[in-house]
């Protein structure tokens, strides 16, 4: 880590504005004000930072760092939150510090690792000797529903050779995790008098039928990342009572699938336990948002390598790795096909009360990245 041993990261100033992020109320739909506060910081800070839209009124902030030639290497985060629950012990907004720990909603999740990219972003374009090629840098919308932002990026044209995602994982940096399909089952039958059941095809049942045997649906095994199903919903029949059998009902099942499993063959599997019921209904499969691939960095991936370097010499331990939970990165990694980790600052509590910060590990993400990155694009010359 030499080339940056000259360089001093403030940890009072990388929790200043986790904070001033926190404050700033951005659930999915809501992120206009926390995006132009993104911009304007960069902008303060001598960088040309640009609001792209990605919905209305829902941009991605996004900051070009050219320094010669050399890789590009996408930095990304995002500024969204999930919903406050109503169990937290003080206001989410507004946070509250216990020692080194910070609660406040979104501050692992990932507003923290947000600063931790725009001090990086700050750092890498005042010692420009450090490094060569191109730094993206972006702050998206939506990641905690649909990832419009990044979804955005990647129609936009995105091109990088690596990808840091800073989402919360000091403890347990990830290198992949499993896909996500919401399978839609759509039922029919035949609708008839419920006093002549006979008459027709009851789709609720016949629904049923194929719900209690979904176990029997072979999920495909992987060394890292698990597959499974869950059904979400089960709906039929009216929402006000009538005595009429149900013609129509719909199944919708989560799907979190492992590398190399595709729509058609999820759908094979099931359409092949259709087979086996020998129903008189039909059944219909298709998909709802949103949609993310199963992604995963091979171990001896040359940016895997440069990240453990980067953190064991901030940690003093070898990295050992995660492979759960998806988002952003599932697209980076798959359908824009760059390189991708995820890691940033320790945190729990996620999408609960009191979520929590090691406001400790701010500042040690900041040096992670700056190390990362001039290994992955190191300098033309070296002093």
């Amino acid at each position: 880590m030499a080339r940056w041993n000259d360089v001093e990261i403030d940890a009072d100033e990388a929790f200043e504005l986790t904070r001033q992020l926190v404050a700033i109320r951005s659930y999915p739909g809501e992120e206009l004000a926390v995006q132009q506060f993104v911009a304007q910081w960069l902008s303060a800070a001598g960088l040309k930072a640009q609001l792209v839209e990605a919905g209305p009124d829902r941009p991605n902030v996004i900051v070009q760092l050219e320094n010669g030639s050399g890789p590009t290497f996408l930095l990304n985060g995002h500024t969204d939150t999930v919903l406050a629950d109503q169990q937290w012990a003080h206001d989410p907004w507004q946070g509250k510090r216990e020692g080194d720990r910070f609660f406040g909603l979104g501050a692992a999740d990932m507003k923290a690792g947000v600063a931790a990219m725009m001090l990086a972003a700050r750092e890498l374009d005042r010692h420009r000797d450090k490094w060569s090629g191109t730094v993206l840098v972006t702050s998206v919308v939506d990641e905690e529903a649909y990832s419009l932002g990044a979804r955005a990026l990647i129609d936009g044209g995105l091109k990088a050779d690596y990808c840091l995602v800073t989402e919360s994982s000091w403890d347990l940096p990830c290198l992949g995790a499993q896909g996500k399909y919401l399978v839609r089952v759509e039922v029919t039958g035949t609708a008839a008098h419920a006093s002549f059941p006979e008459r027709g095809v009851n789709a609720a049942e016949e629904a049923a039928k194929f719900v209690a045997r979904l176990h029997e649906a072979p999920l495909p095994t992987h060394p890292r990342i698990r597959a499974t199903q869950t059904v979400l919903s089960f709906a039929a029949g009216s929402a006000k009572y009538v005595i009429t059998l149900p013609g129509k009902a719909t199944v919708q099942i989560n799907r979190h699938t492992v590398p190399g499993e595709t729509k058609e063959s999820v759908i094979a599997a099931y359409q092949a336990l259709v087979d086996a019921l020998d129903s008189p209904a039909t059944f219909e499969f298709g998909f709802d948002p949103p949609t993310y691939p199963s992604w995963e960095t091979d171990l001896d991936h040359p940016l895997v390598a440069a990240f453990a370097g980067a953190y064991k010499r901030e940690t003093n331990i070898d990295p050992q790795y995660a492979y759960t939970g998806y988002g952003d990165m599932n697209l980076f990694s798959t359908d824009a096909g760059i390189p991708t980790v995820m890691f940033g600052p320790r945190g729990g509590d996620f999408h609960a009360a009191n979520e929590w910060l090691d406001v400790t590990t701010i500042a040690g993400s900041v040096r992670v990245i700056l190390d990362l990155v001039s290994e992955m694009l190191p300098p033309t010359t070296l002093d």
